[in-house]
């Protein structure tokens, strides 16, 4: 008996074909004679399995596993498109096939960010046993922006970071004109349905030796066009966030419009 029935082959198949668009779409604004983008995810690969009240696993299409977003992605299948159809290009750094960026990054949150599919958020696990302070938030965050890159141009050593205090982090006080994570969870430009609760449940994954451990550094958003969006009105938000437990960086990032 197979795993997955017909339709919903079929409807991975879709959602595979869309992504495929959009990737397409991004490579033809510097090479529009490519046809065809490089996916070496199959169509299963575009099943998640999540655990849902009360008491029952669901099969539901979404990204595959190992990528913080849909934008991450589609950059990944950018780059690796481009990539494989430049015959002079040579491997660059952060060019990676995209199975091996999963594995790189085989982490049960990414299977709980796949229940959040409303998030604008973009997260990014970067391991770090050589943490040297301040230029080891700035590799890190290079490291996701790569990663989420596609369409985005920008040099991430033009961003100037300043450590803010963990509690600021989370809080709920707004500033005003000023996006914090906590609000960028919550009230992106279009509703979600995400609670406190959701909030909480997220970043007690996220951070599982709990958060007085945490070195947090807020970066300007003025290097890249990967904000542009968000600076319209929303907001933006570029966050390296230090597990000193884990010796591991969590990358935040968010920039949406309506």
């Amino acid at each position: 008996m197979p795993k997955y029935s017909e339709q919903d082959l079929k409807y991975a198949a879709e959602f595979r074909e869309e992504i495929h668009r959009e990737a397409l779409s991004i490579v033809h604004k510097t090479r529009p004679n490519i046809n065809e983008v490089i996916d070496r995810h199959t169509v299963e690969d575009y099943f998640q399995e999540y655990w849902d009240y009360p008491g029952q696993w669901y099969t539901i299409v979404a990204i595959p596993y190992g990528y913080g977003s849909r934008k991450a992605l589609v950059g990944a299948i950018v780059r690796e498109t481009l990539s494989g159809n430049d015959p002079e290009s040579e491997s660059v750094a952060y060019t990676r096939e995209p199975r091996e960026a999963a594995k790189k990054n085989d982490n049960p949150f990414y299977k709980l960010l796949a229940e959040y599919p409303e998030l604008v958020l973009d997260y990014r696990i970067v391991r770090d046993e050589h943490y040297s302070g301040y230029e080891s938030h700035r590799n890190a965050l290079k490291d996701a922006f790569h990663a989420f890159s596609g369409e985005w141009n920008g040099d991430p050593d033009k961003a100037e970071g300043k450590r803010v205090a963990t509690e600021e982090m989370f809080s709920s006080e707004y500033r005003r004109g000023r996006l914090n994570y906590r609000k960028a969870f919550l009230y992106p430009p279009h509703q979600n349905s995400y609670t406190g609760k959701d909030f909480a449940r997220f970043n007690a994954d996220l951070f599982p030796k709990g958060t007085d451990q945490l070195e947090v550094y807020e970066w300007t958003t003025d290097w890249s066009d990967y904000f542009d969006d968000g600076r319209e009105w929303w907001g933006t938000l570029c966050l390296t966030v230090y597990d000193k437990a884990l010796s591991r960086f969590v990358v935040i990032m968010a920039s949406a419009t309506d």
